[in-house]
């Protein structure tokens, strides 16, 4: 029996409720099945018998002769000798193991004795148990009767024992119904048949049972799999491990939850990433409250994360960088202290799109977040300027959606901007200087061109084979062009 353990105590597992549920079902379902079985082939067994003991009284009642039978009045004359005779061959061929009979005899009416008939020939050889002609015939539950061949609906007791009762009636020449051939088969050889057929439905049960559990055991291990590794699964996440992929390929429910297991594991790996990054970026301490720091950030800062992250220039790095100086400085003024934990929001929304992509933040400037795509990030083939334009789209989807959803909620009455650029690592000695210059240079056109996502040209030309940009055109000084969505 297997437990779990929920707070300290010892749980019964759902799978092993379903195993003991499916074992339950088997015995009750298996028992009533064989109850109603066994009565029914009991009954049908029962009527089968009583249809036997009644043609055997009715075959043997057409060998008897009326004429005789009506002449004997003792013991002593050739009539009752023939008769008991007669009766003897009767009785002993119809003596066989499934049905043994007992005791054959004859008996006429006499209005004198209270079943209304008497004995005249007895086939039995004990002379204790034997019954003479003129002897009264037991009252029984069920009576003789002189019209008709009829069969006890249940067993009778009477002195001599418990039996299965048939008589028939013996006729004379003008059809006339004169005498009766009784006939008692023991209860003890019915009932030794009908416990056979109870022996034999116990084994069947038996055998069926043993697979019912064999089946209920097979259907345990195929729920128990799932379950089990589900929540190891669960268990490697609440440890922290978002890392081992959970294979369970069966096409059910048990996939689908695996995989929103993974789904949900992935997320809180991306979280976690982007947990790493701000801390790395803005400090242990004051990793939730980093919007603080977006005014009081100099270019200069950049200069040592940035060169590190982007190590040296060329097509296998990409920068991106969301300009929401803009959108910040509008939720200071219209949300006032409660700008902090929007802010916090808004950042985490773009940080949740570069590291989706692969990317990694750099750094925090007063005009934005800088991120760098490396072409080493993500072996899944797609190159840093791909990934890097395909996470503006993504940072621009999801902050317009939590601008949007602030103003249904009354927290701004405009909808703010922000731009998000996308530019390779200028070739210049003075790293940080002539990258924020020239992509912050980008940035601020996407104000002044309505288009939410910018790239340099030769970001474009890098994604020309997977992303489709138009020309929107130059900086205001002429240096470079710029491409948008």
């Amino acid at each position: 029996m297997e437990f779990g353990s929920v707070t300290g105590e010892k749980v019964m597992r759902f799978s092993t409720r379903v195993l003991l549920v499916l074992l339950g079902a088997a015995v009750v379902t298996h028992g009533l099945l064989f109850v109603l079985l066994y009565r029914s082939a009991r009954e049908s067994l029962f009527q089968e018998l009583r249809v036997q003991v009644a043609n055997i009284a009715a075959t043997g009642a057409l060998t008897i002769d009326a004429e005789a039978h009506e002449k004997i009045q003792g013991v002593d004359s050739p009539e009752y000798e023939q008769l008991v005779m007669s009766l003897r061959e009767i009785r002993d061929a119809n003596r066989r193991e499934d049905m043994r009979v007992k005791y054959l005899y004859t008996a006429r009416p006499n209005p004198a004795h209270p079943s209304g008939f008497e004995f005249v020939g007895d086939a039995e050889e004990s002379a204790e148990d034997r019954s003479l002609p003129g002897d009264p015939f037991p009252d029984l539950a069920e009576a003789l009767r002189l019209d008709e061949a009829r069969a006890d609906e249940r067993f009778s007791t009477d002195k001599w024992g418990t039996w299965l009762s048939a008589s028939a009636p013996i006729r004379d020449a003008s059809g006339k119904p004169v005498a009766v051939l009784g006939v008692d088969v023991s209860a003890a050889s019915i009932r030794g048949t009908l416990s056979t057929l109870w022996w034999q439905g116990a084994g069947a049960l038996s055998v069926s049972f043993l697979l019912a559990m064999l089946i209920a055991w097979i259907i345990y291990r195929w729920v128990n799999g799932p379950i089990l590794a589900i929540e190891q699964a669960v268990e490697r996440v609440g440890q922290g491990d978002y890392t081992e992929p959970i294979h369970l390929p069966r096409g059910d429910e048990f996939e689908r939850v695996a995989r929103a297991l993974e789904s949900a594991a992935k997320a809180l790996r991306e979280r976690e990433t982007l947990k790493e990054n701000l801390a790395r970026v803005v400090g242990d301490q004051v990793a939730g409250r980093f919007a603080q720091r977006l005014n009081s950030v100099s270019d200069s800062e950049l200069v040592d994360p940035l060169t590190a992250a982007v190590g040296s220039t060329g097509p296998e790095v990409a920068l991106l960088f969301a300009g929401f100086h803009d959108a910040s400085a509008q939720l200071a003024k219209e949300a006032g202290a409660d700008s902090l934990p929007l802010i916090e929001e808004l950042c985490a929304a773009v940080i949740e799109g570069v590291v989706e992509f692969g990317g990694e933040v750099v750094a925090f400037h007063r005009e934005g977040v800088l991120a760098v795509f490396s072409q080493e990030a993500m072996p899944d083939g797609a190159s840093a300027s791909v990934r890097a334009v395909r996470s503006a789209f993504k940072v621009r989807r999801q902050t317009e959606k939590l601008f949007w959803r602030w103003m249904a909620e009354g927290r701004l009455s405009d909808r703010p901007w922000l731009g998000v650029s996308v530019d390779v690592p200028a070739e210049t000695p003075a790293v940080a200087d002539g990258i924020t210059g020239r992509i912050t240079s980008i940035n601020s056109l996407t104000r002044d061109l309505s288009i939410g996502v910018l790239t340099s040209a030769e970001i474009a030309e890098a994604v020309a084979s997977e992303i489709d940009l138009r020309p929107a055109g130059d900086d205001h000084d002429g240096r470079f062009s710029v491409y948008g969505s």
